[in-house]
C-alpha cells in the first residue's frame, strides 16, 4: 500500500495522523509526506519566545530538522514544498505541483486537512489544492510526464482544535493507535523547541477520540485518531 499525506505545515501530519501512519508503516505500507510550508510564522511560537532570536531562515532551518526526524520516526519519506505559511492560496500552479507528485508516488489513499477551514487559512488552502489535485491526477488529458492516477480513497484527519464544530468536522471512521502510541510521542518531541505544547494537547485529542471509539466498539481503546472520509464507500461487500 502507498499512502500520501498532505501537511500544511511541519507537523500537522504528526500531530494529527502520526498513530496512523505509524502503523501503516509498521504494517509495511509506503507512506509520504508532502508539507505544503514550515509553518515558520504561524506554527513556530517556541521559537520566538524568551531570549531567542531567530531569522526566518533560521526557523525555517530548525522545522526541517524536527519534521525530518519525526518522519523518520515514523517511518515516512517526507518532502518540503516551503511554499511560506499565510503566504500560499488555491492557484492552478500550485495544484499541478501537487499533481506531480500524486502522479509519481501512485498513492492507493490521500490524507489531508479537513476544510472548509476558516480557522486556518493555510489548512483550508491545503484541502483545496489537495482535493482538486486529486482530481486532476487522473485526467488523462493533463500533460505530465507521468501517468493519470486516479484515487478516491481520501481521508481528511483531525480539524483544527478546539473548533471541530466551527470546521464542521464529522469523523466517519476512527483508528484504534494505542499499540503504537509511545512511538507517535517520540515524533512529536521530536518539535519541542517549536511546538512544546503538541505532546500535551494531543494526548488530550487522542484519549477523547478513544473515548468516543470505545463507546462504539464495545470495547476498551486508549488512544484513537478520528477521520472523516471525502466520499462515500463503494464496494462488492459491507466494510466490515
Amino acid at each position: 500500500m502507498r499512502v500520501m499525506v498532505f501537511s500544511a505545515h511541519s507537523a500537522d501530519f504528526c500531530s494529527r495522523a502520526g498513530g496512523t501512519i505509524a502503523k501503516l508503516t509498521r504494517d509495511g505500507a509506503d507512506v509520504k509526506v508532502v508539507s505544503l510550508s514550515y509553518g515558520e510564522r504561524s506554527e513556530s511560537g517556541g521559537l520566538y519566545t524568551g531570549n531567542q532570536s531567530y531569522t526566518l531562515e533560521e526557523i525555517r532551518r530548525i522545522r526541517h530538522e524536527e519534521a525530518t526526524a519525526a518522519a523518520e520516526i515514523l517511518g515516512a519519506e517526507i518532502v518540503f514544498l516551503d511554499w511560506g505559511d499565510f503566504g500560499f492560496s488555491f492557484t492552478p500552479e500550485r495544484a499541478k505541483e501537487l499533481v506531480h507528485h500524486i502522479r509519481a508516488f501512485k498513492p492507493d489513499a490521500i490524507l489531508t486537512h479537513h476544510g472548509p477551514d476558516p480557522v486556518s487559512v493555510d489548512h483550508d488552502s491545503t484541502y483545496l489544492l489537495s482535493r482538486r489535485a486529486t482530481q486532476m491526477a487522473g485526467a488523462p488529458g493533463l500533460e505530465s510526464e507521468y501517468a493519470p492516477h486516479g484515487c478516491r480513497n481520501i481521508f481528511m484527519y483531525e480539524a483544527t482544535i478546539p473548533l471541530t464544530e466551527v470546521e464542521g468536522f464529522n469523523p466517519d471512521f476512527y483508528i484504534d493507535v494505542s499499540d503504537v502510541w509511545p512511538i507517535k510521542v517520540k515524533a512529536l518531541e521530536a518539535f519541542h523547541r517549536a511546538q512544546g505544547f503538541l505532546l500535551p494537547w494531543y494526548t488530550d485529542v487522542a484519549k477523547r477520540r478513544a473515548f468516543q471509539a470505545s463507546r462504539l466498539r464495545r470495547g476498551p481503546i486508549e488512544y484513537a485518531e478520528a477521520f472523516e472520509r471525502a466520499f462515500p464507500w463503494v464496494g462488492d461487500h459491507l466494510p466490515l
